[in-house]
């Protein structure tokens, strides 16, 4: 551990004595936590977009924005949740919107076998209720939601009471219910759509829900502890952290959604820069503008979102991590494929032919014993 922290120390050029107290180390290594200089990329002027455009701006994101709200509500919500590039924008109009994700028409089984135990995507179900004991979640505002949630990769099913009654009694499924299956969480949400239910208040709520992974950073402290902008060594787990500054009380769905889908390999924070504290980390770091995205790696911190290609997306910051963390896949031991290879049926199989094989060579000695027995009662008679 020291010589780690003296290799750390050494590489940065620092002046220090190793006989020095080791808390006193440490807090020279963190005070020196810099971020990577990039160039700032040139941002599009949102002054000059029309509403539909700054509209599908905030769905990219999971932002959600009411159907009166102003051009201005619009630019000040998308300034909030990240910067705009010119090239971002431009590859948002080329790849226009994504086709609505498909329903899965599911069932007492699949409903608990796949998507409860063995599925890993976030899985919204519309649970419909038996014919005319329940208001219903319209087509249109099904459509709705789910066209927004769609950017963020959520799978989408229907479950139908009126040929399920055994599980919508379980479970008491009795008025149209939206049923949301959070990956990593023991708890699963349900949303009980009644005559008054309104989409907004509905987004708000998964939003909230599938928040769970990401922590609120308080301090200098808490940011350079191991968990975030320091490295133990080796023994870290998790070689990527990704930490958002934002005026936000709650971040943009898409870097929500992502703390789940990465919930084993990266840990994502958050500075709510509306705070002195927040303010006074982005002033350690050298950094003047927020909302700010940070990724830490044991090769430094960048700053995302100014190189091409790196937009505030779901789906562009999915395959910014996809492919750093291939950088930091560990090497497997030969033991860790024993678990592949060695199922239960086949060491089940193993065991049963050693014991049948022991048996065996077991039984062909006593057999050699029991002839060589014989053999030496028969010399004796014969003398």
């Amino acid at each position: 551990m020291d010589k780690e922290l003296y290799s750390l120390l050494d590489s940065r050029g620092e002046v220090y004595r190793r006989s020095a107290n080791r808390s006193r180390l440490v807090t020279l290594a963190k005070t020196k936590v810099t971020v990577e200089e990039s160039v700032s990329p040139m941002l599009i002027d949102l002054e000059s977009l029309i509403i539909s455009d700054l509209k599908q701006l905030l769905d990219q994101r999971g932002i959600m924005y009411y159907s009166t709200s102003t051009k201005h509500d619009l630019i000040g919500a998308v300034n909030i949740s990240g910067p705009v590039t010119t090239e971002a924008f431009n590859h948002m109009k080329q790849m226009g919107e994504p086709k609505i994700g498909p329903i899965h028409e599911l069932n007492a089984f699949n409903i608990e076998e796949t998507v409860e135990k063995h599925n890993d995507s976030i899985f919204l179900i519309n649970i419909l209720p038996p014919r005319l004991k329940s208001s219903y979640f319209n087509e249109s505002s099904w459509k709705a939601l789910r066209r927004k949630l769609t950017y963020m990769d959520f799978k989408f099913g229907e479950l139908d009471c009126d040929f399920e009654k055994r599980i919508c009694l379980k479970r008491k499924w009795n008025i149209s219910t939206l049923y949301l299956h959070t990956p990593g969480k023991e708890n699963v949400a349900e949303y009980y759509i009644r005559d008054d239910y309104n989409i907004h208040r509905i987004f708000t709520s998964i939003q909230t829900e599938i928040n769970y992974r990401i922590t609120l950073i308080s301090s200098w402290d808490t940011f350079t502890s191991s968990k975030w902008a320091f490295y133990r060594g080796s023994k870290d787990k998790i070689a990527v952290r990704v930490i958002l500054f934002t005026n936000m009380t709650v971040p943009p769905m898409f870097v929500s959604s992502l703390s789940v889908k990465y919930r084993e390999k990266v840990n994502f924070g958050m500075v709510n820069m509306e705070s002195n504290t927040g303010r006074r980390i982005l002033r350690k770091l050298k950094q003047k503008y927020w909302p700010l995205l940070l990724v830490v790696t044991k090769q430094g911190i960048l700053s995302y979102g100014k190189l091409p290609g790196e937009y505030f997306t779901y789906r562009e910051l999915d395959f910014f991590l996809s492919t750093l963390l291939q950088d930091f896949r560990p090497t497997e031991k030969w033991y860790h494929k024993l678990s592949i290879v060695l199922d239960p049926t086949w060491i089940g199989l193993l065991i049963a032919n050693f014991v049948v094989r022991n048996m065996f060579m077991n039984g062909i000695r006593n057999e050699e014993g029991n002839q060589g027995n014989q053999q030496d009662a028969d010399d004796v008679d014969n003398n």
